[in-house]
Parts: structure tokens; C-alpha cells; sequence
């Protein structure tokens, strides 16, 4: 007679083979370490590398990104002003890189001696502008900006 506590999992799979249960079971083959031969009981590590070594990797690598991400975003970018004077007047109108660019490119294609005589007054801007559309082609964005920034300058 078959009892459960001497039946093996082919007795079992036997057992049930006709009946619709058999493809719900789950395995019942357990392996205990006694059970090995004795040169295959060793226990072998998991991993060759700890894991505080893989966290700690991790995050050096991460702050690292971080940092190279701050440098890039907070660096002061470099412009291309002609002069001193007209970087001082950009940022303390609080003009953005491109601004400062298209007002230095305007400059020189007015003929202006300083860069910074844009900021005197708006005429001084206005006649700069006009005389610089006449041989600079300005896109479409560049026209809002000259409109952000004439209002950044003059209407502060």
C-alpha cells in the first residue's frame, strides 16, 4: 500500500496522472544538502564582487554625472562681446547668451566703435538696429528677441 509519507514524486506524478489535478501541482522535489554527496555540498559564494562594492560604484558614477550635469548647466558660457564694458552691461540687464550674441553681431554690423553704445538709449538702439538690418539678414526669432531685450534695457 502507498502511503504519503513513502512516495516519491514519481509515485505521485503516477498517482495523479489520470485525474485533472496533475497539471496544478506544484513540484515537490526538495534537495536537501545532506542529501548530496559530500564534494558537492560545498557551498559556493553568491558573487565575486560584494554588493556594497556594486552600490557604491553606482553611486560614484551617479554623483559624478551629477556634477558634469551642474558644471555645464551653472558655467558661465562664453560670449562673444567685443569689450568688457558691453559683458558688464549684459549682465547687469540680465540678457541672455543669445542676447548678448545678436547684440554684439549687430554692433559690428552697424560699425558701432563700442558695443556698449546700444545701451546709452533707446535711439542709440533703434538707429543701431536699422543700420544693421541693412546688411544683416535677422530671423524670424531675432526680431522677438530685439523686442525683449529693447524692453529689458529701456522700459525697466
Amino acid at each position: 500500500m502507498i502511503s504519503p509519507a513513502n512516495m516519491d514524486l514519481t509515485q505521485v506524478t503516477l498517482f495523479f496522472a489520470g485525474s485533472d489535478i496533475s497539471h496544478s501541482l506544484p513540484l515537490m522535489n526538495v534537495t536537501r544538502m545532506t542529501d548530496l554527496a559530500p564534494q558537492y555540498q560545498v557551498v559556493s559564494e553568491d558573487s565575486s564582487i560584494p554588493m556594497i562594492v556594486i552600490v557604491g560604484v553606482v553611486l560614484a558614477l551617479t554623483a559624478i554625472a551629477g556634477g558634469v550635469t551642474w558644471y555645464y548647466r551653472t558655467r558661465e558660457p562664453e560670449v562673444p562681446t567685443s569689450d568688457a564694458l558691453t559683458m558688464d552691461l549684459c549682465r547687469a540687464h540680465g540678457l541672455s547668451i543669445y542676447h548678448r550674441g545678436l547684440i554684439d553681431r549687430l554692433a559690428t554690423a552697424a560699425e558701432l566703435p563700442h558695443t556698449a553704445e546700444m545701451f546709452l538709449s533707446p535711439s542709440h538702439f533703434d538707429a543701431a538696429v536699422a543700420k544693421a538690418k541693412q546688411s544683416v539678414r535677422l530671423r524670424r526669432h531675432h526680431h522677438g528677441w530685439l523686442g525683449e531685450i529693447r524692453r529689458m534695457l529701456f522700459d525697466a
